[in-house]
């Protein structure tokens, strides 16, 4: 006697553990969004990529979207590169924004944080380390290049 296996489960055991479990865009933005919340305090490094002993900005973006099963390049400009630009009423938790701190009032990139929701954002700077700033602060404002989103958002 021959034993008939639907094709749906022969295709899903060649699957790898984690394509069997697919993350909706809502469940990864939610992941985001609340892994940016563990790292508050974490103090700024340049070029430090790790909690304890300090990140930047881009690290720290790169990290939280890691650790939601996204994968983003290290720096800042080629995190921008990299995202699909949105309009400000497009913008959602989860979402980057990024900024010219050097230059402001060009888009020259070399800043990057995560819109958390509200107006509030979540970014590693040289003064305060990972902490919550508004959008709407002047100083932010003023050097905004672009609220981005990830590639597969």
């Amino acid at each position: 006697m021959r034993l008939k296996i639907p094709v749906f489960f022969l295709l899903a055991a060649l699957l790898p553990p984690s394509a069997a479990r697919a993350k909706s865009i809502a469940e990864a933005r939610g992941e985001v969004v609340k892994e940016t919340m563990t790292y508050l305090n974490t103090p700024y490094l340049w070029g430090g990529m790790h909690p304890r002993t300090g990140m930047d900005c881009s690290a720290f973006v790169k990290l939280v979207y890691a650790k939601a099963g996204l994968g983003l390049p290290r720096v800042a400009r080629d995190q921008f590169a990299q995202t699909h630009r949105l309009q400000p009423s497009g913008v959602l938790p989860g979402d980057m924004i990024f900024f010219a701190m050097k230059n402001p009032g060009t888009a020259k990139v070399d800043h990057v944080g995560i819109y958390v929701g509200k107006g509030f954002f979540v970014h590693a700077s040289f003064t305060n380390g990972v902490h919550i700033d508004n959008v709407g602060n002047p100083y932010y404002y003023a050097r905004l290049v672009s609220l981005r989103k990830y590639a597969g958002f």
